[in-house]
Formats: structure tokens, C-alpha cells, sequence
């Protein structure tokens, strides 16, 4: 009943646009739902789309606390799920990249290929915004990917479509930089898992033992000392980051899952 209830008193209309829920509340708590609202307001329908979710798996099993795997959000992401740290935007696109309708199964590989994507299109954007000065132009949803990306997702939210028409784009170069930088601004508006700069995701002032650590690295390589240089890579993979080497001298970048 108090669904009922606060559907009329929050949304003050007959028929809402879209209800969802998980595909254990069809019968009886949806049906019901429906009985008591129109019921009460004799109209023909209660929800005009009613969208219902599978299970949440984990590791190919349902997730229990009796079984020992229920995890939080903050469990994820501050390592106790997996043994190490999950950045927010990872933990966003594993949880997105599933078509509502299907069961999810929740897995470490499944986090590392999601850090893999947000990765990917960071990069993307590092690289269209150092093109075009961090200047985007103004483009429309006739632009190819924004098209084959808004028609994917208005196909029963085909995420997995969508996704399939952004990821390959995200590895080409386009020919116009500055309404490349627009598409993907406009399609991270909707998924929301490109949060990271180059500045964000590599060392910065903030790190500044980090950073230490990565200029001792280099007099080493400079002094062919390789012994210690590769102590101090070593120290910085077990940290959490991933090591490269770049005209400005070693960068550590915070590892994302």
C-alpha cells in the first residue's frame, strides 16, 4: 500500500511514465500496486513502463551474506571486496554494462575489463583535448557515434549497443577533434565513467611521495643503477599504480581496479 501511496503523493499524477523494481516484486507487490492504484483513480493503467531488474551474482553465485560474499558499495571500492582499491567510475560501468533484463554476474575479471573501458576513454579525452586546446565545438545527435549510441539505448536500454558503438571509437582518431571532445562530453552526461583527466589519473602535487619516488626512479635509470629502479617500480606496483616511462621522465598513474 504505501508504494501506491507514495507514487500519488509524490509524483501528483494517475499514470507515472516508469516504475521499476526487481523481478521478484511482479507478483504479488506489482500487481497489487496496479489493483490499489487504479482502484483509486480508475484509470486504465498505474505505469505506462514498468522495467524490472535480475539478480546480482557474484563470482557465478547469488550474492548471501550467509554465503559470505554480500558486498557494499564501499566494500568495493575501498578493496575489502576484491583486495584492492575500485575506482567509483569502474564500479559504475560494471554495474551498467548489463542489460537490466539479464542477470549480472559480478566478478574481478568483469572489474578489471571495466577499468580497461574507463581507461580507454580517458585517454580518448586527454588526447582530443590536448588537439583542440580543451576547446569543444557544438555537434548534434546526427553525429555518427551520438547516433548510433542514442539509438542503441532507445532500444530497451541496449547498453551492451551502445558501449559496442563508443569503446572502437574511443581507439580511432577522429578528424575533428573538437567535435569528438563534444560527442564524448554528451555521452559521458548519460554513463558517467570518463570523470578522470590526464591530470586527475597521473601524479600530481598531491602525491607528492609519489612523485618522490618517481624522480628517484629516474636518477637511478640515469645513474644505471637498474637494481634500485626496479625496487622502486616494484614498491610502486605494490602501492596500487601502474609504472610507465614518458619524455618527462617516469609517471605513476593510480591503478583503477
Amino acid at each position: 500500500m504505501e508504494c501506491s501511496c507514495m507514487a500519488r503523493k509524490r509524483l501528483e499524477r494517475d499514470v507515472i511514465d516508469i516504475h521499476t523494481g526487481g523481478e521478484d516484486l511482479i507478483f504479488p507487490h506489482h500487481e497489487c500496486e496496479i489493483a490499489q492504484s487504479r482502484g483509486a483513480t480508475k484509470a486504465d493503467a498505474f505505469a505506462r513502463f514498468w522495467m524490472h531488474a535480475r539478480f546480482l551474482m557474484v563470482e557465478g553465485e547469488k550474492m548471501s551474506k550467509s554465503k559470505g560474499n554480500f558486498w557494499t558499495v564501499r566494500d568495493v571500492l575501498e578493496g575489502r571486496a576484491t583486495g584492492i582499491e575500485v575506482h567509483p567510475a569502474v564500479l559504475r560501468l560494471e554495474l551498467i554494462k548489463s542489460h537490466y533484463r539479464a542477470n549480472m554476474n559480478f566478478t574481478r575479471k568483469g572489474l578489471q575489463d571495466s577499468a580497461g573501458a574507463v581507461k580507454r576513454l580517458t585517454e580518448f579525452r586527454s588526447r582530443l583535448e590536448a588537439a583542440c586546446d580543451g576547446k569543444p565545438a557544438e555537434v548534434d545527435l546526427d553525429y555518427p557515434v551520438l547516433k548510433e549510441f542514442s539509438e542503441a539505448l532507445a532500444d530497451d536500454l541496449n547498453i551492451a549497443g551502445a558501449l559496442g558503438a563508443v569503446l572502437p571509437w574511443a581507439a580511432s582518431t577522429p578528424d575533428d577533434p573538437a567535435q569528438a571532445l563534444a560527442a564524448l562530453n554528451r555521452i559521458n552526461q548519460v554513463l558517467a565513467v570518463a570523470p578522470l583527466s590526464s591530470a586527475e589519473s597521473a601524479t600530481s602535487g598531491d602525491d607528492d611521495e609519489i612523485v618522490a619516488l618517481c624522480r628517484q626512479m629516474d636518477e637511478a635509470r640515469a645513474g644505471k643503477d637498474y637494481a634500485t629502479a626496479d625496487k622502486i617500480r616494484t614498491e610502486l606496483q605494490g602501492r596500487g599504480y601502474d609504472v610507465r616511462n614518458s619524455p618527462q621522465g617516469t609517471v605513476a598513474e593510480k591503478r583503477l581496479a
